[in-house]
């Protein structure tokens, strides 16, 4: 589900076959195009929650290219999360969003 709206909700869940079942249900909390969208997610493993986040995703012009400063802030519950992997997880969404995008300027 992903409705992209402020008081809008995305939700993801998935997992290995057997494995937990890991939960990322957000709310947007302000979006203003083409400046920053801030959104308010709790992370569950099953039906455990193990994080509360807020991010915010900014868009700074820089030249003729736009520059993507992300800023979270986590609460991270009864041990079940930290802030490597979480970080680690961070950066391979935003590695592969940027490959997206240069896969994407490459064909104009």
């Amino acid at each position: 589900m992903h409705d992209f709206r402020i008081g809008g909700r995305d939700i993801n869940r998935g997992g290995p076959p057997g494995g937990p079942i890991h939960s990322y249900e957000a709310e947007y909390q302000d979006i203003v195009p083409d400046q920053r969208i801030v959104t308010m997610y709790i992370m569950h493993m099953d039906k455990t929650p193990i994080s509360v986040s807020l991010a915010t995703t900014e868009f700074k012009p820089e030249g003729s290219s736009t520059r993507l400063v992300f800023t979270e802030q986590r609460a991270y519950l009864d041990g079940f999360d930290n802030g490597s992997e979480r970080e680690r997880g961070s950066g391979e969404l935003l590695d592969a969003l940027g490959a997206e995008l240069a896969c994407q300027m490459s064909e104009v």
